[in-house]
């Protein structure tokens, strides 16, 4: 049924004078406050909640984490997924903890898409380290250093639903390998 069969066989005059009656005691009861039980001060609907974006390791029950630094549940181990804070802040973190004879510094260069870090020492440029998506399919930064000589790593940090956690042992492992200490 629509709204035309509720009017009948009302002319257009008469629809035309029903609606603007309907607009004016809109009007009025808005204006007035209250009119034929209408309030304007009815409280306003509370603001959505944001929705929350980053893992947080509180949504884990600390019995469902593993000892495995990769897999389907979330080690035990810090890490990036578990860290109260982003990435970026979660490898410089490590950088400075573990590694702090070397100076490191991040870096963007034109037409690359990830972070690069570049730990140096006495001068001299001893690894690279990418973080990039798992979708980015850059390898020029790569062959790159090692054409140079240069040791090269690459960490993915969106890769938590494939079991990659980045976890804390196994990133100061392979930097620690990288750079034969």
């Amino acid at each position: 049924m629509s709204l035309f069969d509720l009017l009948g066989k009302k002319s257009e005059k008469e629809i035309k004078d029903l609606f603007s009656g309907m607009e004016k005691k809109i009007k009025d009861a808005v204006k007035d406050g209250f009119k034929d039980g209408i309030r304007n001060d009815s409280p306003k609907p509370a603001a959505p909640k944001p929705v929350e974006t980053s893992y947080t390791a509180a949504a884990e029950p600390e019995q469902e984490r593993s000892d495995a630094l990769w897999g389907e549940l979330m080690p035990k181990d810090e890490n990036q997924f578990s860290f109260k804070g982003t990435y970026k802040e979660y490898f410089e973190k490590i950088f400075r903890e573990e590694f702090s004879e070397y100076n490191f510094m991040l870096s963007h260069p034109k037409y690359y898409s990830s972070d690069i870090y570049t730990f140096s020492q006495g001068g001299d440029r001893k690894l690279v380290i990418e973080l990039m998506k798992k979708s980015c399919e850059a390898q020029a930064l790569r062959r790159e250093t090692l054409r140079e000589g240069i040791a090269y790593l690459r960490f993915y940090v969106d890769c938590s639903d494939q079991g990659w956690w980045n976890a804390r042992t196994y990133v100061v492992g392979r930097i620690r390998e990288a750079l034969n200490k």
